[in-house]
Order: C-alpha cells, then sequence, then structure tokens
C-alpha cells in the first residue's frame, strides 16, 4: 500500500482516525496509535479515551464485577417497602397489602433487571 500523501512511498500504516495511508515521513505517533497529522492524533487520543472510559463502564477486562445501578435501586425499594410494610402490619395488626405487593414487585424487577442486564454485558 502506498502513503496517501506520498505516492511511491510505502505506507508503515494506517491513520487511526481518519484511516489513511502513512508513510515513515508522513506518521505522527499518538501515544496510543498512529496518525497522518496532529488533527487525527488528536481524534485518534480522543477515540482510545472513549473506548478506555466504555471498558471501564462495562466492566471488560475486569475480573471484579460491579452490581448494576438500577439492581441496587430496585432492591433498596424492595427492602424500604417490605420493611415499612411489616412494621405498618405489626403495629395495626392488619396486612398492609400494597406496602408488601409493591416490596414484591421491586424484587421482581429487581431479578429483571439483574438477568437482563446480565444478559446484555451491562455492568453499570
Amino acid at each position: 500500500m502506498e502513503c496517501f500523501e506520498h505516492s511511491g512511498s510505502n505506507s508503515v500504516g494506517v491513520c487511526k482516525a481518519c484511516g489513511k495511508a502513512v508513510c515513515r515521513t508522513c506518521v505522527v505517533d499518538a501515544g496510543v496509535a498512529i496518525a497522518c497529522s496532529d488533527r487525527c492524533a488528536k481524534e485518534a487520543a480522543d477515540v482510545h479515551e472513549m473506548n478506555q472510559r466504555g471498558k471501564k463502564l462495562y466492566g471488560i477486562g475486569t475480573d471484579r464485577k460491579n452490581l448494576p445501578s438500577g439492581v441496587v435501586m430496585w432492591l433498596l425499594f424492595g427492602a424500604l417497602f417490605s420493611g415499612y410494610g411489616i412494621y405498618a402490619s405489626l403495629r395495626s395488626r392488619e396486612p398492609e397489602w400494597f406496602l408488601l405487593l409493591f416490596s414484591a414487585v421491586s424484587f421482581f424487577i429487581a431479578w429483571l433487571a439483574y438477568h437482563r442486564a446480565k444478559d446484555v454485558g451491562i455492568q453499570c
């Protein structure tokens, strides 16, 4: 493959940002990739940063598994409403069906959210 700017010169790689072939004369080392210009080097560094943040968000490349925040939220709702439902039921000596039912629904939604996140691979 020939360099995009210098016809006849063999390329040493492809710009990470724009995809143009670059020769030894044109190449700019972006640290994480090669680029054809300073503007493309900045773009390549930004793309690399987005990839790194995406890996952290989705838990790629780590053994530590995070519990998704949606699951935590629904578990907290379930615990809050079940605790208050049991307390109110003991205090009034009649079951507080709304609170107890809402807590059961919250735990069910937490279970669904956990399995959905596990199937999709989201850990945020």
